[in-house]
């Protein structure tokens, strides 16, 4: 049984970012980088378990789970009850580790 994917605003908020980041230096790169991106976030409709817990999972009390693509983190979380997947944040590997403000909308 394969889940629905849904991403945050916040997560959406952070994509648009860098995209016009990337879009900086190449407006290709950054078509090809997000194509790239959403191939991975939408292959989490199956077995989104397969990626590992995040190391600040336990500070955050939630089993935030993360892909890496290239410097980012997607963070997601799994609804396992309803089958959905929340996309909550793509987060820069350069930044400090997650807070509960990070993910509070997710």
């Amino acid at each position: 049984m394969t889940f629905r994917v849904e991403i945050t605003d916040p997560a959406g908020d952070d994509i648009a970012d860098a995209i016009t980041f990337i879009s900086r230096d190449s407006v290709e790169a950054a078509a090809k980088w997000f194509a790239g991106l959403q191939t991975l976030i939408f292959s989490l409709k199956e077995s989104p378990g397969r990626f590992a817990v995040v190391p600040e999972a336990i500070e955050l009390q939630t089993p935030y789970r993360s892909a890496l693509y290239h410097s980012h983190r997607i963070v997601f979380r799994i609804d396992d009850a309803n089958r959905i997947v929340y996309v909550v944040r793509l987060y820069h590997g350069a930044r400090q580790s997650l807070t509960n403000d990070d993910v509070s909308l997710g």
